[in-house]
């Protein structure tokens, strides 16, 4: 490959990252259906003709989005799978503990992973055809592991799975709700953080019922 041809993938890449940055601002601060394509090429300071090379529409570079911020997630919660030593029972704390942390201190992105419905279109493009983020997989497979190896006996992982994975998800949207915020009449639950330090809390209770382990 030229000099000249990889400074020009670097730019296009560059560009690309550039792109993605700047959009996923605009969709925090525009939501979904008000985001535009055409204030997206402003802000830029590029044509909107010269930004439909990139993406075909509002909605595949959504799912751009999603695609990179997943593949960062979920290399976290394999990085904390991987160095994680002990019981799987702590490990299930560990990654709840993550989700918890994650959604404190990046809740827009939260949001965008997890909550809102991406904008409208007529068809998928190949970024949403392609979209499969893996956190709950990953989820499952320690669950199957923890079983397999005897600390866990479970009638059914699927659900088990799933139950942990709703009330990590429920509990950070009702931390996040008028319930915590101090501008609110309805804010009598004290403190968010500790709310979730309770939940984790329960969770390992719940998750020790299953086990096999003397603990």
């Amino acid at each position: 490959m030229s000099h000249s041809r990889a400074r020009s993938k670097e730019a296009k890449q560059k560009q690309t990252e550039l792109i993605i940055n700047t959009a996923r601002e605009l969709f925090y601060e525009a939501g979904a259906l008000g985001f535009s394509m055409r204030v997206l090429a402003k802000r830029l300071d590029m044509s909107q003709g010269n930004l439909y090379n990139y993406w075909t529409s509002k909605r595949d570079l959504w799912y751009n989005i999603l695609e990179q911020d997943f593949q960062e997630f979920e290399c976290q919660m394999l990085k904390i799978i991987k160095t994680h030593e002990g019981s799987y029972m702590s490990l299930l704390e560990k990654l709840a503990e993550y989700y918890f942390i994650f959604a404190r201190d990046n809740y827009q992105k939260y949001q965008m992973m997890f909550v809102t419905i991406p904008p409208p279109a007529e068809k998928k493009g190949r970024k949403e055809r392609d979209f499969e983020p893996k956190t709950i997989h990953i989820l499952l497979g320690i669950v199957q592991e923890a079983v397999e190896s005897g600390e866990l006996e479970l009638d059914n992982i699927l659900h088990f799975t799933l139950y942990l994975w709703s009330v990590i998800h429920g509990t950070v949207l009702v931390s996040k709700s008028i319930l915590f915020d101090t501008n609110s009449e309805l804010s009598t639950f004290g403190d968010a953080d500790n709310f979730l330090t309770y939940v984790t809390a329960i969770l390992k209770k719940q998750i020790a019922a299953y086990s096999k382990l003397d603990i």
